[in-house]
């Protein structure tokens, strides 16, 4: 296991420690090995090289062909015009021969086609050839044939096609072929080769043979070459200069958020990082930024909020069980003494427990959304449940206590959280209901909703409270008692009611008292 960590930590870390090492400060400081701008840089040069490989290999492929095709089309021409000249030759030896001095019939000489039948083609283009070279006429070509023997050979042909090429020329092109076209590989030049076959009355009279130097052809397309070659380096270097500059303009955005956020710490979440408007992904990217910072504080917020409650929860039960104990101990008691702090003691428990099971419920209200069991519930049974348990706490404190649940009321959901909903209702309609005053809780159905009603005879709420009545954590100021209370139980009733897709609201009219109601979606009674 100790190789293979070590050989990915050094094969991480030695090209980096060999850049220290070998490169000078500048070029680490401004070309860190490690960055989207080289590494966007790179690819764009990459995709530059092969481009310009790509379009260079064809355009030289291109260029060569197009050469090619040139010289053919000469040698075509040279070839094709070389049977009109031997028949113009010796139509004119033929009239030269009528009307020589002796010849006093004035008869005309054989034709061409005579001349061919006779088998005296030989001689008929040794002589044409021979006036060809007379007059400086000369051309690199060479007759053969059908056989492939040479007819006549001139000189300016034995130059482009010395013996060491004869052997690849003795293997002549088929005869049905129009023009066959070879190039011929010498140590010092390479030779195009066309071979055009004569025909007479549909047979094969000879071959004409037409060479040409590819010393021009190679020579433009190794100048092209090197030019090419020469072009590569300095459109490179151009392209990197221009990518590098196209990054840094384009990476601009990013340094500046990167710049911002490296500003911001836990006590400045407030912040956020500005929005290019660029319409791009790198807007897109600042927008997720400044959502996630928004997620962050509220988060932390919490987290704040939420040691805040609970210390503040803690601290008076703390403080009573403490003073209860201190008291108890300072001296002898008598049983009737220990019984009551006792009971303070589990009273004081009690009040905790449930302030705990509220903070951990809260904790939990993100992730429980999706984790809901879904089942069908009766919330007249539910009431009743209630009722045991907090009618004897309201009797104790003097306030009336009524439930009200006629027919049954079935909605879905996780019993368990909407108990814990008219539960915190109930607690506090108590605790803002003063001796002798009234609890009632209701529930019916109207309009394919379930309803449930918490009223209470208590002072109210202030109208400013009324907005922020179901915020975490909000402090209400108890204008009886004089104290304040952290909003933990009302924030768990709005949070329980959205995730059963239903909703809170709240009356209170000045001295009236207040009034929750609770829809929630009617369902159907198990079967």
């Amino acid at each position: 296991m100790l190789p293979v960590v070590m050989g990915r930590l050094s094969s991480s870390i030695v090209p980096q420690r060999l850049a220290e090492r070998f490169l000078p400060p500048w070029p680490r400081r401004w070309f860190p090995l490690r960055s989207i701008r080289v590494t966007m840089t790179c690819w764009y040069l990459a995709l530059v090289a092969l481009v310009l490989s790509l379009f260079g290999w064809t355009l030289l492929l291109e260029l060569r062909s197009h050469l090619l095709s040139g010289v053919d089309s000469t040698l075509r021409a040279q070839a094709e015009a070389i049977p009109s000249a031997i028949t113009a030759f010796w139509e004119a030896e033929k009239l030269s021969q009528s009307m020589a001095p002796g010849n006093w019939q004035n008869a005309p000489g054989p034709t061409l086609r005579d001349e061919i039948a006779r088998g005296q083609l030989p001689e008929v283009i040794s002589r044409w050839a021979e006036r060809m070279t007379q007059h400086g006429q000369e051309e690199p070509v060479r007759l053969l044939a059908p056989s492939g023997e040479p007819l006549y050979v001139f000189s300016a042909f034995t130059t482009l096609v010395p013996p060491e090429m004869e052997a690849p020329v003795s293997g002549l092109p088929t005869l049905e072929e129009r023009v066959a076209y070879q190039t011929l590989e010498g140590s010092q030049q390479r030779t195009r080769l066309i071979t055009r076959p004569v025909r007479q009355d549909g047979r094969v009279s000879y071959l004409i043979q037409v060479a040409s130097s590819l010393q021009g052809v190679d020579t433009t397309v190794r100048n092209f070459r090197g030019w090419m070659i020469g072009l590569v380096p300095l459109t490179l270097l151009l392209s990197s200069a221009v990518a590098w500059f196209l990054a840094s303009v384009a990476l601009r955005p990013v340094g500046r958020m990167i710049h911002q956020a490296q500003e911001l710490s836990a006590e400045h979440l407030d912040q956020r990082i500005d929005v290019p408007k660029t319409g791009d992904e790198l807007e897109q990217l600042a927008l997720t930024f400044n959502d996630l910072l928004g997620r962050m504080e509220r988060a932390f917020r919490r987290m704040r909020q939420f040691s805040s409650a609970a210390s503040h929860e803690l601290r008076t039960p703390l403080t009573i069980m403490r003073g209860e104990v201190d008291v108890a101990l300072r001296k002898p008691r008598d049983i009737e003494e220990y019984q009551r702090v006792l009971r303070t003691l589990l009273a004081t428990l009690t009040e905790m427990s449930f302030t705990v099971e509220q903070l951990l419920i809260f904790a939990r209200s993100e992730p429980l959304g999706g984790a809901v069991d879904w089942r069908p519930v009766e919330l007249g049974t539910l009431l009743r449940h209630v009722e045991e348990t907090w009618h004897p706490l309201a009797r104790a404190k003097g306030v009336t206590f009524e439930v009200a649940a006629s027919d049954p009321v079935w909605v879905r959901g996780e019993g368990r959280l909407l108990e814990r909903l008219v539960a915190n209702l109930a607690d506090n309609a108590l605790k803002h209901t003063p001796r002798h005053g009234r609890v009632t809780i209701q529930v019916g159905q109207a309009n394919g909703d379930s309803w449930l009603t918490v009223r209470d005879t208590g002072p109210g709420i202030s109208s400013d409270m009324l907005p922020h009545l179901f915020e975490n954590f909000f402090q209400r100021r108890d204008p009886a008692e004089s104290k304040q209370s952290v909003g933990l139980g009302l924030a768990l009733c709005r949070w329980i009611a959205e995730v059963h897709h239903g909703r809170i609201e709240v009356a209170s009219p000045p001295g009236q008292g207040a009034t929750f109601t609770v829809w929630l979606p009617l369902t159907a009674p198990p079967t």
